[in-house]
């Protein structure tokens, strides 16, 4: 299902202003430009996927919010695990990823 840009546009604004934030504090807080961010808004650009997936945790928002299936919403801890990648420096990332490799060779 391909989503329309427009729609998009309008559920990431609505949902932004909800939670009382400008172009600008959104920007900053997913590390894009606020011109990138104004065309997102608008509907003339698609985010990229990582600003996607930053977009939906700061603002709170799932891909049912968009009228999508979140297949993460059948295993609860998929969700939980997304959040932390989400929020974690690359240095977190790393110390995570070497306590999972460690813990799935004794699976």
């Amino acid at each position: 299902m391909e989503l329309d840009k427009k729609h998009i546009a309008q559920i990431i604004q609505d949902s932004r202003r909800k939670i009382g934030l400008t172009q600008a504090q959104l920007a900053e807080k997913i590390d894009i430009s606020e011109k990138h961010l104004s065309k997102i808004e608008t509907g003339k650009n698609y985010p990229a996927l990582d600003t996607f997936l930053k977009i939906l945790s700061v603002l709170n928002l799932t891909l049912g919010d968009f009228g999508l299936q979140n297949t993460s919403d059948s295993y609860p801890n998929k969700l939980f695990l997304q959040k932390i990648i989400n929020n974690s420096s690359e240095k977190q990332l790393d110390a995570c990823a070497d306590v999972i490799s460690a813990l799935l060779k004794h699976v």
